[in-house]
């Protein structure tokens, strides 16, 4: 009877052993699964929390001429102040395109070089690659490499006025490719189709990481548009976009401008401590500080728990209408 009362105990262990594994496995992959429902949740929660950004930036600006100067809204509006929304929060961004450089307007619409825009260009890029201290040098190459992307011809560009890397690319070399496509050959329809060409990889477009980036270094995407008629605006620029427009904008000159910001004109330029008359003329030819229809890019970043959705909505305000026209929207 021992023996069977021991072969009974031994059983009923086995059997315990055999539940609480099951039981055990059960709420793990209860667990589990109330974890990925609640992410999900606080997902959907992120992505509303980042379209209450857009629908706050659009409101925003349809009631405004321009970019409001209101100190709160333009903290708001600036990402630098975080909005509550339901149980998360987003911040919002609000860029003026026309503070960059409108990288379709390297040629004319028949494709001819326009050469004040990309000796801009080849300023943007001395610029960058100051702020990257040696580091992972851009290349000039990129600039004919864009232009032959845009322009119609099947024909390679090639900076004779540029030293070194000098030449472009066209269909040849990107059929040439591990995974082939054709060049573009006119002109670009979203910013992101530069990371096509030749020589520009997600660093240079995008930067290093968040984390890694300093305040005052800049990537080549955030420098570009396609969007404007091709003069900068001033009152929008950053330091980085205005030390393109001549060779003698000194970045301390830079800051200074945006310091003494906004302009009615020009002209105004003039009582900016250490402009010159070679530097004033220079901002002439390529910039402005009449904004006529704008165009602005939103950026709108909502966070719920860990989860965080960022999406992006190019729009146009018509000043002498009013209302904004949405161009596109993405999310990042």
């Amino acid at each position: 009877m021992r023996g069977e009362s021991g072969i009974a105990l031994i059983v009923v262990l086995l059997i315990i052993a055999v539940l609480a594994a099951l039981v055990f496995e059960f709420c793990h992959d209860a667990r589990v699964k109330y974890r990925l429902a609640e992410n999900t949740l606080h997902s959907y929660q992120a992505l509303y929390c980042a379209e209450a950004g857009l629908a706050m930036a659009v409101a925003t600006l349809e009631q405004n001429q321009s970019a409001p100067s209101d100190e709160q809204l333009a903290g708001i509006l600036s990402g630098a102040t975080p909005v509550s929304v339901g149980t998360g929060q987003c911040t919002i961004s609000v860029v003026g395109e026309k503070g960059k450089i409108n990288v379709n307007g390297l040629v004319t619409r028949d494709g001819k070089p326009v050469r004040r825009r990309i000796d801009q260009m080849l300023r943007l890029i001395d610029v960058l690659n100051s702020q990257r201290a040696g580091q992972n040098p851009i290349s000039y190459s990129l600039v004919p490499a864009i232009l032959d992307w845009i322009d119609p011809d099947n024909e390679v560009t090639i900076l004779s006025y540029v030293q070194g890397a000098n030449a472009g690319a066209e269909d040849a070399y990107y059929q040439n490719l591990e995974k082939p496509y054709h060049c573009k050959n006119g002109p670009l329809e979203v910013l992101g189709e530069l990371m096509l060409v030749k020589g520009i990889t997600r660093e240079v477009f995008s930067g290093k990481a968040e984390a890694e980036r300093t305040s005052s270094t800049m990537a080549l995407g955030e420098c570009l548009t396609i969007y404007g008629d091709g003069a900068v605006n001033i009152n929008d620029a950053s330091a980085t976009l205005l030390q393109t427009l001549s060779e003698q904008m000194a970045p301390s000159l830079a800051e200074s401008i945006v310091r003494h910001r906004p302009y009615r004109n020009i002209d105004e330029l003039a009582q900016v401590p250490g402009m010159s008359r070679e530097v004033l003329q220079a901002v002439r030819e390529l910039a402005t500080v009449q904004p006529g229809g704008e165009f602005y890019t939103v950026t709108a970043r909502g966070v719920v728990g860990n989860c965080v959705r960022t999406v992006r909505l190019a729009i146009r305000k018509d000043l002498s209408r009013g209302p904004v026209t949405p161009l596109i929207r993405w999310e990042m």
